[in-house]
């Protein structure tokens, strides 16, 4: 096991499943010590129960990445807690249920405004309050998940989350430009088809063929694991990427290439 992350300490945001859960585990496994945050309590204190139990040093502090008091006593948190923060990776993101599908003439003003809360919002106070953490101690990496929605037309994405998303990818360069003088490096990933709890929300039936038909989009046919969207966040907010910053890596299976 590589201890590429020794004496590093980590903040993973939606961390009790899915990519976030995927980020958490590999920083750990890499020797850093993680803060494992999410809005489902339960789910992330399991999660970080069954990381803790393996030997990995992991705690767990409930947030809505939406609240800014919560992000604040997050970094706190996670600061008492190990000492410091280095690196981030920022992962909160969905679209409301009256904001999905393409017809967006359709779709209501709350769903707009609570999809842009949890996709963009919690992106610029997890930022704010990270980077104002790594100012005063020396610096640190961050990584930020938008999706490719935010970059080329998804059949199933909604205007909203498409939108936030590429709020995602501009809070990401302009952080990159405005901080590298201060030792900080921003950069973002976009996930292709990566199966999580949020394809399976309209029933599995509906969620496998939602898969198979962006699956088909892709170079490479097969869906993407969330450990492998974790490697390409560890390797950004890695030092071999030391002179990586505002790059959005798309981890989509050769998507984008075409």
């Amino acid at each position: 096991m590589t201890q590429r992350f020794k004496d590093r300490v980590a903040l993973v945001t939606a961390s009790a499943a899915g990519i976030g859960a995927a980020t958490a585990e590999a920083f750990a496994r890499a020797g850093a010590s993680v803060m494992l945050s999410d809005i489902n309590a339960d789910a992330g204190a399991a999660t970080t129960e069954r990381l803790r139990a393996e030997g990995l040093s992991v705690a767990f502090q409930h947030a809505d990445a939406t609240i800014e008091d919560d992000i604040e006593r997050l970094v706190r948190k996670t600061v008492e807690s190990f000492g410091g923060l280095h690196l981030a990776a920022n992962i909160v993101g969905d679209a409301h249920p009256e904001a999905a599908g393409p017809e967006f003439h359709l779709q209501s003003l709350a769903g707009w405004e609570w999809t842009q809360a949890v996709s963009l919002r919690s992106v610029f106070l997890s930022m704010k309050h990270e980077i104002a953490h790594m100012i005063e101690h020396g610096g640190g990496a961050i990584a930020n998940v938008t999706s490719l929605a935010a970059l080329l037309h998804v059949p199933v994405s909604g205007v909203a989350y498409a939108a936030s998303k590429a709020g995602v990818v501009r809070l990401t360069k302009f952080a990159a430009v405005n901080y590298a003088d201060r030792g900080i490096r921003v950069n973002c990933i976009a996930p292709g088809t990566t199966p999580t709890a949020a394809y399976y929300k309209a029933g599995p039936e509906i969620a496998e063929a939602v898969i198979g038909s962006l699956v088909d989009l892709q170079p490479i046919k097969r869906p993407i694991n969330t450990s492998e969207q974790a490697a390409g966040i560890l390797w950004l907010c890695s030092e071999d990427a030391a002179m990586v910053t505002g790059h959005i890596l798309p981890i989509d299976g050769g998507w984008t290439a075409r």
